[in-house]
């Protein structure tokens, strides 16, 4: 079952309970839920396989979904699937509907909500439409989470849903800039220009946070260089420029600086001498993030400068400078939402340093990952990456074989 079934089970059994209108404890009151079964639904199920069910006799097994969606019905769901999203909307609106919980807190249940609904279809497809109409929502679960991890799947609609409720410019950047990616991963050159334009059009006010500022930097250079538009692109890189001296003070206070924001999209070009300047001129924290923000995430967003350089230093041929920070990084220290994505980037590196011992075993690791994304760009570049083998060696490529990190 999917993470966290065990709690809802409790719920459903509690809500049979409450129907039932006393504690279930006997034979007896099984016998009487099992008749009410077969009298308003018009199936039958056995009083042991509820007994079971409420643990009064032990049981060998999980309860089936047949006997869940029977329960489900008896408290009034049209089915377990629609019991369990409703127990997660009320979870959901019990924590961030109240003002009472810590900044902590929502930090970590943001997080374990992005788990949830990493691994749960059903959760992934139906829970913005609830959750993100709180307030503390948006702010801990969609602006401090983002899960570069579910770009190109549902997970855009959540950004969407977002719009609804936040519409300073701060929150466009933020949302058409993920959409952005989500449409480039997902090599839709339509929604990329739909998207591209809805953040170019939206003004850097100076409200607007330093990492959706060099978001907004990113898109239009990036949409730049993939139009082959050398003027527009010249333009942006001097605006980023002089808008990069105005974010200083704030990227020291930030886990994530202004060039970071900038380079997490130029990377996916080969504009070299751009590169190096956002790396050159990169600006760490040196004063204290908010007070919600966990070091975990300090220790992720590190990771990821990493592995942002070390793309960097391959593109610009600084070969001693990419192995030396190769090896100082550890996918282990990516954090949940993050870490595919950027596992995925850290294996391209290694795959186009050209060592063929490893390079089975690497082509392994990016096929398990990308059989568990949704990233056509990365996809494409993996069948390119074989094929251009496959002609160099005169041999059919062998597909690699799946391997989990």
């Amino acid at each position: 079952m999917m993470i966290r079934e065990a709690e809802v089970i409790v719920k459903l059994k509690q809500c049979v309970t409450e129907q039932f209108g006393k504690q279930i404890v006997s034979a007896a009151d099984c016998e009487i839920i099992a008749k009410n079964l077969r009298d308003n639904q018009n199936v039958s199920v056995s009083a042991q396989t509820l007994r079971r069910f409420f643990g009064l006799i032990k049981a060998s097994s999980k309860t089936s979904l047949f006997t869940l969606d029977l329960l489900a019905k008896y408290c009034g769901f049209p089915s377990f699937s629609h019991f369990r999203q409703s127990y997660g909307n009320i979870e959901i609106e019990a924590f961030f509907g109240s003002k009472e919980n810590s900044g902590n807190d929502f930090w970590q249940k943001s997080e374990d909500l992005c788990r949830r609904i990493s691994e749960s279809p059903e959760m992934l497809i139906m829970a913005h439409q609830r959750l993100l109409s709180f307030p503390l929502a948006r702010k801990y679960f969609m602006e401090n989470h983002p899960m570069r991890d579910s770009l190109g799947s549902m997970y855009s609609q959540y950004f969407l849903a977002y719009l609804k409720y936040n519409q300073s410019n701060e929150a466009k950047i933020f949302a058409y800039g993920f959409l952005f990616q989500d449409a480039f991963l997902s090599q839709n050159h339509e929604l990329m220009a739909l998207y591209y334009q809805k953040v170019t059009e939206t003004p850097l006010t100076r409200d607007i946070h330093v990492i959706p500022a060099g978001m907004k930097f990113g898109v239009e250079l990036l949409y730049a260089d993939l139009s082959q538009n050398e003027e527009l692109f010249a333009q942006k890189f001097e605006e980023m420029k002089r808008a990069r001296l105005q974010y200083i003070p704030a990227s020291k206070k930030s886990v994530c600086s202004f060039e970071y924001s900038v380079l997490e999209l130029l990377i996916f070009t080969n504009r070299t001498e751009e590169l190096k300047f956002l790396v050159k001129n990169h600006t760490p924290q040196s004063e204290q993030d908010v007070a919600y923000v966990p070091a975990d995430r300090k220790q992720t967003h590190e990771e990821v400068w990493k592995i942002l350089c070390a793309v960097v230093f391959l593109k610009t041929n600084q070969i001693d400078e990419l192995r030396s920070i190769l090896d100082t990084i550890s996918l282990d220290n990516l954090g949940f939402g993050w870490k595919k994505y950027y596992s995925v980037i850290y294996y391209f590196v290694l795959l186009s340093i050209g060592n063929k011992a490893d390079e089975n075993a690497i082509i392994s690791e990016l096929t398990w990952l990308l059989e568990r994304t949704q990233f056509p760009y990365f996809e494409n570049a993996l069948k390119n990456h074989l094929s251009s083998k496959t002609k160099n060696t005169g041999e059919k490529c062998k597909q690699p074989r799946f391997s989990k990190p």
